[in-house]
């Protein structure tokens, strides 16, 4: 399997990749996350994404790297990442019975200098939650330095009252639909690489 690196200091990045059974190195990009002017946001994510990837693509020039990025959208406005408890209150108190969407990309760049880049769109409806709720969720999870205050992974979705997205493991932070078909295309498949031997016994059928 070709070697490959994450480009995100994210545990929960890290862990979902994990879960499907890559194997991977793990690198910091130190890069300038602010959006442009008039910028979409998603744009921000897949530039983002791709700067991510080609600043760690230079340390590891003869891997497969791996970057992404997410933003997010309520009602025009651009979520931000809000440091302190009482903006994230403010920001949660707004989402009440509203659709946030957002978008997560992802960025693949192999050796050879091949870009696949992609964003996938989540849509999340929030229920009508009271104000004691949201502190109770933002004293469990801590999510200031989440975009929206939200963390799916923790107990973000106790607040959601429907999620819809092509690819369910976006708002998480990795589209890992998106980003196991790029690695596909990179020569990268866990399911290439299971142990002759499990195969085998698993094809042959249990002794009467």
């Amino acid at each position: 399997m070709p070697d490959l690196v994450l480009a995100s200091s994210s545990q929960y990045r890290q862990q979902q990749l994990a879960s499907l059974g890559y194997r991977f190195r793990i690198a910091t990009p130190n890069i300038d996350e602010q959006p442009l002017p008039s910028e979409t946001p998603s744009a921000i994510a897949q530039r983002v994404a791709t700067m991510k990837a080609r600043v760690v693509a230079q340390k590891f020039p003869t891997c497969v790297v791996i970057g992404s990025d997410q933003t997010g959208m309520c009602n025009g406005r651009l979520l931000v990442k809000p440091k302190v408890f009482e903006r994230a209150r403010d920001m949660l108190l707004s989402f009440r019975g509203q659709s946030v969407c957002f978008y997560t990309a992802v960025a693949v760049l192999d050796p050879g200098g091949k870009t696949l880049c992609d964003v996938v769109k989540t849509e999340v409806l929030f229920r009508d939650y009271t104000k004691s709720e949201v502190a109770a969720y933002l004293t469990l999870d801590q999510p200031l330095d989440c975009a929206g205050a939200i963390r799916s992974e923790a107990h973000g979705p106790l607040l959601f009252k429907s999620v819809r997205s092509e690819d369910p493991t976006a708002i998480v932070g990795l589209p890992l639909i998106r980003t196991s078909e790029f690695l596909r295309e990179c020569g990268i498949n866990p399911l290439d690489f299971v142990d002759a031997k499990i195969l085998q016994n698993m094809e042959e059928p249990a002794p009467q």
